[in-house]
């Protein structure tokens, strides 16, 4: 029987004792009666009932295709009686994706029909005062609705409204402290204010509550370096931007961040003396996707003709500066190598 890695991470919750109750009752009915105890998470280690909530944690375990589905069946009855929240669960075989699944209220009641309502506002152009109001309307309703907070956090940084955006953060995190889209979205508004600890804090405690197939992850990896350089350590974001170059995960929405990034990544490693791994870095960087806030083609060519410099290979180096056009550094960089010449 082939066994497989599955993780498991998120929150639900139920808004009342009654059908907390009957949800913990039900749950653990069917898991002794039904699924002959063939299921991931122990009742006992995942409900809370100081909060109502099923609370799952990052959680990451070994099971086998029948542990797979019963947990997911299970869950799925479990999100119909909630109030707020969500689950994700993936299925992996040697590092790959199998299935994954988010799993979210979409029940009748007021309250979950508000809150999809509003979220569907909140993408839309110009909509953002009508999204502001109905995610107002939700925890009006219900005040531990950490994803209304995190939406209504997100059009008011969308605003730039960033004291009233980390408010909507700190109140979404307050009740769900590992929720990932909160902690990015506060590590923003914090760089907004030039808060850069306070922001390193939150970009490292999304990659703790996220994998690295989420692209939330690398997000964060990315500002996380970027906050590095800002507090000035050039090691740590080193290190972080090594990660986000050499990923294995390939997604799609990433690629706006590769040519930035590896330019950055490449200058640092010529920095650190390590100029012909930097090389790599900056071909990788032209040959990433064009994006407004990359360096352009022709500054990365200066660049990776810095690297050859740096590595004692003068011909390349000229050889790229060459192709930098109008670049002003590299016609500079031109005049001083013809002069040495």
């Amino acid at each position: 029987m082939s066994e497989y890695r599955i993780i498991i991470a998120g929150q639900l919750e139920f808004g009342s004792e009654r059908v907390f109750n009957q949800v913990v009752e039900q749950y653990t009915h069917r898991m002794e009666h039904y699924y002959k105890n063939d299921i991931l998470l122990k009742p006992e280690e995942f409900f809370k009932p100081e909060e109502l909530t099923l609370d799952v944690p990052r959680t990451v375990v070994v099971g086998s295709e029948r542990h797979w589905l019963n947990t997911l069946n299970l869950l799925e009855r479990v999100v119909s009686f909630s109030m707020a929240g969500s689950l994700n669960l993936w299925r992996l075989s040697a590092g790959t994706i199998l299935d994954h699944h988010v799993l979210e209220p979409h029940s009748d009641r007021t309250t979950v029909q508000l809150f999809n309502k509003g979220r569907q506002l909140v993408n839309q152009e110009d909509k953002e005062q009508e999204a502001l109001a109905m995610m107002t309307k939700v925890v009006g309703r219900f005040e531990r609705h950490a994803q209304a907070y995190e939406r209504r956090g997100f059009v008011n940084l969308r605003l730039r409204n960033i004291d009233d955006a980390i408010y909507d953060y700190n109140k979404s995190l307050k009740i769900n402290p590992s929720m990932p889209e909160s902690h990015y979205g506060r590590g923003i508004a914090y760089s907004r204010k030039e808060m850069w600890e306070e922001a390193a804090a939150d970009f490292e405690a999304v990659t703790k509550n996220s994998i690295p197939h989420q692209a939330i992850y690398w997000m964060a990896q990315v500002a996380l370096g970027d906050t590095f350089l800002k507090l000035n350590q050039p090691a740590e974001a080193l290190r972080v931007y090594n990660m986000f170059s050499k990923r294995k995960q390939r997604i799609a929405s990433l690629d706006r961040y590769d040519r930035r990034v590896n330019n950055t990544f490449g200058k640092l490693l010529v920095t650190a003396g390590r100029a012909g791994d930097a090389i790599f870095a900056f071909e990788r960087s032209l040959n990433g996707a064009d994006d407004p806030k990359a360096p352009s083609t022709d500054e990365v060519n200066y660049e990776i003709g810095r690297a050859y410099e740096a590595n004692g290979k003068i011909p390349k180096a000229i050889e790229h500066w060459k192709k930098a056009g109008d670049f002003p550094a590299a016609k500079d960089a031109l005049k001083k190598s013809s002069v040495g010449a």
